[in-house]
């Protein structure tokens, strides 16, 4: 049976679909917006803590967008501002340098992607280096600021532990030294009188010091607590002379005075504010 001849060629069938030219789509200017919008969301989601939250958010948007039929007149715009949506919501998570950093690295991509079209990429990599700085510099400023939060978070725990009477510091500190026990008085100091022994004994840490101390000591007499000189009353506070103790002998004369405070008047706690030198 002979097999009716089918449609000439050209005749009713379909047109071959355009193939997805790449190098067209980036040198688009939708094309190169929605690659920035995408870099700059992917470099700011690891400093927003990887949250999915502005993705769903972006999604939502996109969906909206669909739903009102605005895609249409957006002429493929949607999906450029949904990203950006994603963008935003980032950006409350992070600060500024970041953002800085995330839109320079989003105009490189642009810029590399419409090579050799070089300028735009040459005004992204100039904004990369000036943002990047400003974020390295914007990172040790948030670590300096968090090193100096800590130090003062340890003024309240040398509150509760600290001596309850003011003659017991000295012989806390001497006993301490006997037995290479760092706590005892390393809990006693202030940073600022932890600094000046570091630097009488010069060694890196107070425990380090407190067990150079007791190297210095070691083979000598304790000293019985009643023998010990008293905190005296003077214009700087309470002071107890230790120049005629072993304190004097290891840590040396330029802190043989020890100066100690009342670390709350509401709390009967004392500590060691600082040293003074041995008078003479």
């Amino acid at each position: 049976m002979p097999v009716p001849p089918g449609p000439a060629p050209g005749n009713g069938s379909r047109p071959p679909r355009p193939r997805f030219d790449w190098r067209r789509f980036s040198r688009s200017p939708r094309g190169a917006a929605g690659l920035a919008v995408l870099a700059a969301a992917l470099l700011l989601w690891p400093f927003a803590g990887f949250s999915w939250i502005p993705w769903m958010i972006g999604i939502a948007a996109l969906v909206v967008l669909r739903l009102l039929r605005l895609d249409g007149p957006l002429r493929g715009w949607d999906i450029p501002l949904a990203g950006l949506a994603v963008v935003i919501g980032l950006m409350v998570s992070t600060g500024p340098w970041a953002w800085a950093l995330a839109a320079s690295i989003g105009v490189l991509l642009a810029g590399l992607a419409q090579l050799p079209w070089w300028r735009l990429a040459a005004v992204g990599a100039v904004l990369c280096v000036v943002s990047g700085i400003g974020f390295g510099l914007s990172v040790h400023q948030d670590r300096v600021e968090l090193e100096q939060i800590q130090a003062r978070a340890g003024d309240p725990m040398r509150v509760q532990l600290g001596e309850t009477r003011a003659a017991r510091v000295l012989p806390a500190i001497l006993t301490a030294v006997q037995e290479d026990d760092a706590d005892p008085i390393c809990r006693l100091l202030t940073p600022e009188a932890e600094a000046q022994l570091l630097g009488a004994v010069r060694t890196g840490s107070c425990p380090d010091a407190v067990a150079e101390l007791h190297r210095r000591v070691s083979g000598a007499p304790g000293q019985d607590e009643k023998s010990v000189p008293q905190p005296q009353s003077s214009p700087d506070g309470l002071v107890v002379d230790a120049c005629s103790t072993a304190w004097s002998s290891a840590a040396g004369r330029e802190v043989g005075r020890i100066l100690i405070m009342q670390t709350d008047p509401a709390v009967q706690r004392f500590a060691v504010r600082g040293f003074a030198p041995c008078a003479g």
